[in-house]
């Protein structure tokens, strides 16, 4: 199920389905836990006596209002139109939707909004309390130290006139958004366990008036905090915080000044800020927030992989958003182990995190790492510095971070210079992988250069030899004259002739120039091997069986936005614009119409599959339009 509109402050992220259900709701200092897990908050009106839930059906128009972190929701019920905005206030916990309903029609209407919560509190439905407030005439939903208030207001400061408490999802209760389908709801005032509950406002709207309506959800950690954040609350501060939190992305968004065609221009601007929201206050940059993968899994993308967090950094830096992409890098200062490597993944408190690849292979002891993921911090903290030039800034994380990173880099090679095996990008595979060289040459690389640059001329020069090695040693093992492209992976000392996409990291990074003739080879046969036919885009690989919808030898895998925009990146490289933009233009094409981008897409109908948003997808759409401004795009730049 699509995430179509997320919105947060980093502490709070909440996202919405295309039926304009709340589905994921993330909450707590470091915005590490999700209190609904795709149980889906049922948004209801009920006019002149005729109730219908609000679904994709009701809905005229859904995005995001003029590229902030505010949604633009329109839809008709009867005859009263209805335009919502929510946002997460940039400053205070609490998450708002303002509806403004006018009467369309010739006589007065007595129209009733029904909001339902069905929460799930640190992910689970056991031990939850829901009560009536009656002092603050809200409706609370509360376990240990995670507290949610929920209420309504209007132009006229009325605040919510119905409630209803009760039991879901066990012993037979459906839950009680079913007793708001009569428009009266039964005033239960407490339920315990697994509950969800339902608040009522009425508004009676005169012919062509229209009026307005706050619903809000106050998050903290006590119930004192709620109350009192919940007294302060009236229309005027709500209106503030509309504009306050309007203001604040609108300025955040236009720090990095490009001319674009406006479709383009949009899912750019986009894509930055659901990148930052998906970074807490920590620097821990998630891989995605769309829990809908629980369902297959049992686990999700809800983690920082180093890679994707490295990538999304650097698109960050790109579009001039220094201090977030440096809280990233402290975040990577704080989690880099003693041996100078990166974990799997780890969660938004920098703790390591699930995974599944083993400490033992063939009996032989193992280091648990993608090594990619080490090697693209170190890339992604040079892209930086060139950026900034921040000196002071990089002193401290020079002997920490990057010498320690780097320096196990340079002992982790084999006799031929090579980087040793350990699991490739896609996470299937233990081996010498394509993408690993030449993430790796890039790494070592850049340190070579932050050493020339604080002044160790000898480290820099053998960071830089080891690099060249590395290159060279990979010439001689993985090109193929036969078949005229590079093997995917040495595994188990054979290679791997796989057609993979991965093989597009040797231009990414610098290890090849897109223009050598052995790269354009490999270039052809990845894009006749990998192109699906019919939707278009490229698959990761020949036979990839991730998220496969069915068996058909036609389709090599299904096809991925960031394989497809790589293809971009190298088009735009060697001077075919044409074939660059129609690349580009093909995932704007498969992006949802809020810009949202999916790890993937179903190659018998377009649609998103898998996670979505996810971060890497957004990161790399920044990082391929930037590079396609290098390459001609008439661009105007500022920075702070």
């Amino acid at each position: 199920m699509v995430r179509y509109l997320p919105i947060g402050n980093n502490r709070l992220l909440v996202s919405f389905d295309k039926d304009y259900r709340i589905v994921d709701m993330y909450y707590a200092h470091d915005q590490a836990e999700n209190h609904v897990v795709g149980h889906p908050f049922r948004y209801g009106i009920s006019v002149d006596g005729n109730f219908r839930w609000i679904d994709r059906s009701a809905i005229k128009y859904m995005d995001y209002l003029d590229d902030t972190l505010i949604s633009d929701v329109k839809y008709t019920v009867g005859s009263i139109d209805l335009n919502s905005q929510d946002f997460v206030d940039i400053y205070d916990d609490v998450y708002v939707r303002k509806i403004s309903a006018k009467n369309s029609g010739n006589s007065p209407q007595e129209v009733k909004f029904f909001f339902h919560q069905d929460f799930y509190i640190y992910g689970n439905d056991i031990g939850d309390t829901a009560f009536y407030h009656p002092q603050m005439n809200s409706v609370v939903h509360y376990k240990n130290k995670r507290q949610f208030l929920i209420s309504t207001i209007d132009g006229s400061n009325n605040s919510m006139d119905q409630y209803a408490i009760g039991i879901k999802g066990f012993k037979g209760y459906e839950g009680t958004w079913k007793d708001a389908e009569d428009g009266k709801l039964s005033f239960n005032a407490v339920a315990i366990g697994s509950v969800d509950s339902v608040v009522g406002h009425t508004l009676f709207i005169l012919p062509d008036e229209t009026k307005d309506l706050y619903y809000f959800i106050i998050s903290q950690e006590n119930l004192d905090s709620l109350v009192r954040l919940k007294k302060g609350l009236n229309v005027e501060t709500l209106r503030n915080m509309l504009r306050r939190t309007g203001n604040y992305w609108t300025v955040w968004n236009e720090k990095k000044q490009v001319s674009l065609p406006q479709e383009m221009l949009a899912l750019f601007r986009k894509s930055q800020f659901i990148i930052r929201i998906h970074m807490n206050n920590r620097g821990a940059l998630m891989a995605s927030s769309d829990s809908d993968i629980l369902k297959n899994s049992r686990d999700g993308y809800y983690y920082v992989w180093p890679r994707d967090a490295a990538i999304a950094s650097y698109a960050l830096t790109a579009t001039l958003h220094f201090s977030a992409a440096r809280k990233f890098y402290d975040f990577a200062l704080s989690t880099i182990s003693d041996e100078g490597y990166f974990y799997h993944k780890y969660l938004p408190d920098g703790n390591i995190a699930s995974s599944w690849i083993p400490r033992i292979i063939n009996s032989e002891s193992i280091i648990p790492i993608q090594e990619d993921e080490t090697s693209l911090v170190i890339w992604s903290l040079w892209q930086y510095y060139q950026q900034s030039l921040d000196i002071e800034y990089f002193f401290p994380l020079y002997e920490n971070l990057i010498k320690k990173g780097a320096n196990f880099l340079l002992s982790y090679v084999n006799d031929e210079g090579l980087p040793k095996a350990s699991y490739d990008l896609w996470e299937e595979r233990f081996g010498i992988h394509t993408y690993t060289v030449a993430t790796t040459y890039a790494a070592l690389k850049a340190a070579s250069e932050f050493a020339k640059t604080f002044r160790e001329n000898d480290l820099s020069e053998k960071y830089s030899l080891a690099a060249d090695r590395m290159a060279s040693a990979f010439e001689g093992r993985f090109y193929s004259q036969e078949r005229g492209y590079y093997a995917r992976a040495i595994i188990n000392g054979s290679p791997d002739f796989t057609v993979d996409s991965q093989n597009m990291a040797l231009f990414i990074f610098g290890m090849k120039d897109p223009a050598d003739p052995k790269l354009r080879s490999n270039m052809d046969a990845i894009m006749q091997k990998l192109w699906v036919k019919g939707v278009g885009g490229l698959a990761r690989y020949e036979g990839d069986m991730y998220q496969r919808v069915k068996d058909d030898n036609q389709i090599p895998g299904n096809p991925w936005i960031i394989t497809t925009l790589w293809a971009s990146r190298y088009f735009a490289m060697t001077g075919n614009h044409d074939r660059s933009l129609s690349l580009l233009k093909w995932v704007i094409d498969h992006s949802q119409h809020s810009g949202v981008l999916p790890e993937q897409v179903n190659p018998y109908d377009g649609s998103p599959l898998s996670v979505s948003p996810l971060i890497w997808s957004h990161a790399e759409y920044i990082i391929t339009v930037i590079e396609l401004l290098k390459k001609g795009i008439s661009a105007t730049t500022s920075a702070d």
